[in-house]
Parts: structure tokens; sequence; C-alpha cells
């Protein structure tokens, strides 16, 4: 048989446990006590404080071909084993996960097996599930409570209450509650009441005395110390009681306002539903089956050493319990834009564009290998269509600590440090760290590390992309951009008052580049130096001088962009030219003729937009032709200036146009599972049918019920590229879909294929 002793810290778990074990053993039990308790006090008493080894320490400093069972296993009182799980230093790595760890590794040795009955002396609280193992089936059967009189104490027990009804809901596991006196006020009668109010007997009632403090001082039990002492007498009494067979019960917590109204000392109301087993508040015996268990009825269940037998009825929420409606286990997936990828990918993707810095993720190997195929497949995908190589997809130095259960159990700082003092040690002066989950969980501190490598003339920055705290994908590039932004730049004396910054360039699209190439044309052509692109292909050094250019754009506007720009704004002053980069001819001619205002270059902006209006009319004039007799409808599901002003500039017969009304924050994600997108798409769909225009433009084909007899439908990119002709080349293209019947990219992969790789 298994059972587990919890209650609040420092309320007396280990003594009771430990003698518990004593009074087990001198009947003549079998019996195993297993710490699960950081401290790793918990079997002292039975060995004389001695010191072993605890399991995570061995597990810690053995390799797995010497590990043996019996290294960890001490042999106390009357041949009663001792086990201590131990665990990581104190405010370093994860306890809980420790605790899992140690059973995993008892389970495999199967050291339990020879026992009669194991005791599990267990921290505190059901603080998490690492401490939370032994009350689950296959471990414990049968839950004694520890509590006194105090107020934290029963508010800990009735925690605990609830922690063992969420992870056995159905079951019968509380064998009762030892009241461990205090010997403070009218604490007694505050611990029976609770007893009645949860439904539970009190199976052991230990006085205050000084019996214990002596055998504690000595590091023996009472059973040992002074076996005719009344405290040996009553834990003989338990431990008869548990060799005959535990009777359990249900956890019924009180609710919180259940709560509140019994520590006030008020009565819980008529409608609680809450009735003591025996109606009286007699002392419970533990010799024998105790008077309340006997008149239990039938919410319970019979548990021995050899067998376990389910008598009880269904566990049913007491009548006076607040009804609490389910939450749903998602938040509403059409409130938000889809998750794209875990937060640590997110970061790591934006900081291996920091070409003068090493990436140093801390991190399982599982979740880098992810993101290196990720960030490496824009390269590959560029290689594969384009026959082009994207340097900004290769970082410099791209390492990883490669967490382990050790790290996780233990703390992965110094396996950090480790690494980091390596990168230092190849000459990096710039490292950008990226966490995920697990060290955000076992809470490793990098603060020190990056004071370590500070004093070596190495800047470290930290980007804690947990993901459980962080989010996901976008969550982790924003909390990159944000911390790079607010640690890496840094004050200058000089201004170059040429020069120019972009900021939020999409990092993982293929026509990032190309559009960087045209905005840099045409800052040429004025003479304006890009000083920092923030953050896409750049330097830790020009991240650093960012505030040397005295404007900066913005390369594409949404939520995340909006946030980063007020960042700057707010924190460096710095000033927007304009939320994005332009489409189509007005908007470039519109940032040309401001860029030559603020930059005192109006002769040369006035010959760029001469030249591009020339190259855009040209266009048109093509372009004409080429439509010719060809009529048009339109729907545009978010604010696209460039298309309307493209669609006027070319004359085109067009039967219709449908733009909804407000552009969401999340690019219109929301809005397709609107109700007004629904009837958009009646609306649309059904004059397609009517008109059957030669050329239908959309932005989701879906709008459509179904493709209208000689109709050619052709997709509008969310965006195009930028420049004077931006919106001219893209009408191009649909001259040339209109030509052509799509039978799938797929069928240009071999040509590719050939070209490039055989």
């Amino acid at each position: 048989m298994q059972i587990a002793v919890y209650g609040k810290g420092g309320i007396g778990k280990s003594t009771v446990s430990a003698n518990l074990s004593a009074a087990l053993a001198a009947l003549g039990t079998k019996v195993l006590q297993i710490g699960c308790d950081p401290k790793h006090d918990s079997t002292r008493l039975l060995h004389h404080g001695q010191r072993i080894t605890t399991v995570l320490d061995y597990l810690l400093n053995t390799s797995p071909d010497d590990q043996k069972p019996d290294d960890v296993l001490a042999e106390g009182y009357m041949g009663a084993g001792c086990i201590e799980a131990g665990g990581p230093r104190p405010g370093k790595g994860c306890a809980g996960r420790g605790i899992l760890t140690a059973f995993e590794f008892l389970n495999k040795h199967r050291v339990l097996d020879p026992y009669d009955v194991v005791v599990y002396d267990v921290l505190g609280d059901v603080v998490c599930g690492g401490f939370a193992v032994p009350v689950r089936k296959e471990y414990a059967q049968g839950i004694f409570l520890v509590t006194s009189g105090e107020a934290m104490s029963i508010y800990a027990a009735n925690n605990i209450l609830h922690g063992i009804n969420n992870l056995d809901p159905d079951g019968s596991r509380i064998a009762g509650i030892i009241y461990n006196s205090r010997g403070a006020g009218d604490e007694k009668e505050r611990v029976y009441e609770f007893a009645r109010a949860v439904d539970l007997p009190i199976c052991l009632s230990l006085p205050r005395s000084e019996a214990f403090l002596k055998a504690e001082r000595e590091a023996k039990t009472l059973t040992e110390m002074d076996p005719g002492s009344r405290e040996a007498e009553l834990f003989r009494g338990l431990a008869e009681h548990i060799r005959e067979g535990l009777q359990l019960y249900p956890a019924k917590p009180l609710s919180e306002e259940q709560m509140e109204l019994f520590m006030r000392g008020e009565g819980l109301g008529s409608d609680a539903g809450l009735q003591s087993r025996t109606g009286q508040q007699n002392e419970i015996s533990a010799f024998g089956d105790c008077e309340a268990c006997e008149k239990a009825g039938t919410d319970k269940e019979t548990v021995t050493g050899e067998q376990r037998t389910d008598t009880a009825s269904e566990n049913v929420q007491p009548s006076g319990a607040a009804s609490v409606p389910k939450k749903r286990a998602l938040s509403d997936p059409f409130s938000r834009v889809p998750l794209s990828g875990c937060s640590y990918r997110g970061a790591v993707d934006l900081a291996v564009h920091i070409k003068d810095a090493a990436v140093l993720g801390h991190a399982p190997k599982s979740c880098t290998s992810y993101a290196v195929n990720g960030l490496s497949s824009y390269g590959r995908n560029g290689l594969f269509s384009r026959g082009i190589i994207y340097p900004s997809f290769i970082p410099q130095h791209f390492d990883n600590t490669d967490i382990d259960i050790r790290d996780a159990v233990y703390g992965g700082a110094e396996h950090f440090r480790e690494k980091a003092l390596e990168l230092a040690k190849k000459g990096n002066k710039y490292i950008v760290a990226v966490t995920s989950c697990i060290p955000g969980l076992s809470g490793d501190d990098l603060e020190p590390v990056k004071d370590e490598l500070k004093a070596m003339g190495v800047d470290m920055y930290i980007i804690h992309a947990d993901g459980v705290e962080v989010g996901d994908y976008n969550d982790g590039m924003a909390f990159c951009y944000k911390a790079i932004a607010n640690e890496a730049i840094k004050p200058v004396e000089n201004v170059d008052k040429d020069s120019i910054n972009i900021v939020y360039e999409l990092n993982w699209s293929l026509n990032t580049q190309d559009n960087y190439e045209k905005i840099e044309a045409l800052l040429k052509a004025m003479g304006i130096r890009v000083n920092c692109r923030y953050l896409y292909d750049t330097t830790m050094e020009e991240i650093n001088g960012f505030l040397r250019a005295p404007y900066c754009i913005m390369a594409r506007e949404d939520k995340l962009g909006r946030e980063i720009k007020e960042l700057f704004e707010n924190k460096y002053g710095c000033s927007f030219i304009a939320d994005s980069f332009p489409r189509g001819f007005g908007e470039t001619r519109d940032l040309v003729t401001k860029l030559g205002i603020l930059y005192s270059k109006e002769k040369e902006a006035a010959v760029l937009i001469e030249k591009g209006t020339n190259e855009y009319n040209a266009a048109l004039r093509s372009l004409r032709q080429s439509f010719e007799g060809i009529d048009v409808m339109a729907f545009l599901g978010n604010s696209s200036p460039w298309v309307k002003e493209l669609l006027q500039d070319l004359e085109l017969d067009l039967k219709y146009v449908l733009t909804p009304e407000n552009e969401a924050d999340n690019q219109g994600w929301t809005y397709r599972f609107s109700e007004a997108y629904g009837k958009d798409r009646e609306e649309f769909s059904a004059k397609a049918e009517r008109i059957r225009p030669k050329l239908i433009l959309t932005t989701d084909p879906s709008i459509l019920s179904k493709t209208p007899e000689g109709s050619k439908v052709i997709m509008l990119p969310r965006s195009i590229g930028t420049g004077f002709t931006s919106g001219t080349d893209e009408a191009y293209r649909w001259i040339k879909n209109m030509g052509t019947e799509l039978k799938g990219r797929w069928k240009n992969d071999r040509s590719v294929f050939e070209k490039y790789y055989c």
C-alpha cells in the first residue's frame, strides 16, 4: 500500500511521516519512506541524521550505465527504507521536474516492489505537476492531510483537497486528517469544524509535546527513543489502522466563498450541504476503525496492502458549492491571426539578421533544429525558385546549449555560461541570447553571465522568448524587436544629415530584398544613404548608431509595426516620414516629394519624379492597348489605394468594385469570418455570375461561389513591390496570366532543380 502525507510547509509532515514509518516498521511491516522535498530532510529521524545521497544528486553525478538503486536507498530504524528525492539548489532549476525525474528512476529500477507500505512525504502544497506525482493513481492510494488550527494551515489543507479533486474528481483518495496541535487558543474546535465541513474524519490527534522536540534533537523517532510514550502509542495505533485497511473518502473542498465564511467563524449556511460523518465533535481514535468511518455510509473505499476495493458512490458536487461555468480550452480561433510558430523561432528568425552578432539559443536541440530549418528554408526557397542565395539567412555563428533533462531540473545557467564564453573566445563582440520555454520555467538567471561578458568587452542581449509566457511566433518577433531597440541603440555625437533608417521589413519574404533595392535606388538618386535596416541584414554596429539618421521610414504597417514605431518615437524621439514603403505611382511621388523637402533636395526630387512619371505614363499607354475591350470586376478585401489608382489610370471598363468599410489590424482575418463578409461574398458572386466580365481581380478567390463562364480570375497580392512603376508592373502580370492557363507551379520544379542542383 502507498500513502502520501500532505500539508502546509512547516506543519510537521516529516515528523509525522518518520514516526509513522517507524511505527509500521516496529510492527513488522516492510516500509519505505520517500522524501519528496529538495531539503532532503524527511528521513533523518529514521537514520539518525546520517548523510544519504539524494536521487537527483546521484543522477547528476553518475553515468546511466553505472546507476544502481541501492546507491540511493538507505536503511533506517528497524530496516525501514529511506530515499530522498532531493532537488536543485535553492533558486535554481525546477524542483517539480526533479520529483518527476526521481520517480522515473525509482520506477525504472522497481525500487518500490519489495515493500508492503510506501510513505511519501511531500513538500508543502500541491504546487505543480511534479509535487502532485504521489497523488496520481499509480502512486499513493491513500492521502493524509496534516494540519493545525492556524488559518494558513487550514487554507493549505483545503487547497490540497482542490488539487486532489482536480487530479481524481471521481475517486476516493483521502484517508483523513492528522491534527497536529500547536496549542493555540481554540484551534482544536477549528480543525474539527473544518473536518466536518469537508466531510472527513480526524484519524490522529497529536498533542503539543516537548517529546517531539527532544526526539528531533537526537535525530530519532519517538518509537525508537521512547516506545512507551503516549505519543509513540498514538502512532502505533495509526500504523495498525493502516495495516488493517484504510477507508478512503472523496475530496470535497470548500469553495472560496465558503472558505472565507469559515475563516471568519461564520456559518456556512443551511444550503452548504456539508454535514459531519458523525454529527458530533468526538475525538476520533487511531486505534482500529474509527466511529466516523463505521458510520460513513457508502461514500468510501477500502484499501489494504493486499487489495483495493472500490465501494464509493459517485462523487457529487456539494449542493452549497458555487456553480462554476466550464471555461473554453482555447480562445475564439477567429479572434486573432492564426499561430505561425513558436516565440523562440520568431525571435531567432530576427536575431540571425544581425550579421556581426552570434546567436546563442538556450533551448533543447529540437527547438533549435526547428528554428534552423525555418530560417534556412527561405534561403532554400530562394535558391530553388530564383537561383539566388540570400546571405542574410546564413547567420555568422549560431550555437545552442542543447538543454537536456539535467538543465531542466537543476537549471542550465552554468551550461549557458560555458557556451557564451566559448563564443566570446572565438572573437564575437556581440551575442544575442534567445531562451526557450524550459529555462523560463526553471528560472535560469542569465544576467550574471551578461555582466561577466561585459567586463570582457562583449555585449550580450537576452531575448526571453519563453513560449509559455511570451506567446507565439509573432510575439517572439515583437520581443526581439523591442528588446534590441531598448538596449542596443546608443547615443551618438554626430548626425548624418543625408541618411535614413528603414524599420520593420518583412523578414521571411523573398520580395523583401527586391523592395529594398528599389527603395535604395530612389534614395541614392537623391543622395540619401541607408543608415540601418532594423532588423534585416544589418549589423549591431549599425543598430548602435541608429540615431545617426535624422529620419526613419517604416517598410510596412500593422499592429506590431505601430508598436515598434511608438517605441522609437517615445524613447528616442525618432521622426518617421512614412508608415510603409510606397506602393504604386502616387504614393512613390508623394514620398519622394516629402524626402526632397526634409533633406533639402528639392531639385533631385523633381528630376526623379519627372523620370518616374515618364516611365509610368509609357507603361500606361502600352497597357491600355492590351486591356482594350476587357471589362473588369474587382473585390478588394483590404485597403489597396494602389489598385484603385491603377484601375483608374488604366481607364479600364470597370463593371463593379467592392471594398470593405474597415480594415482590421490583423489584415482582415476577423473580417473574413464576419457576417458582413458573408453578405459581401453573396453580393459579389451574384454580380459576377450576371455580368461575367473577362477579368476578375480579387484578394480572396473564395469570394466567388464558382467562376463565371468566360471569366479569368487573378489573385491580387496583399502588397506589391515599391516604386513609380510598381503598379504597372503588376498590371503586366495580369495580362500575362490572362493569356496563360496555369497548371500549377510545380511543373517548373524539375527545370529549376536540374539548373541549380544537377
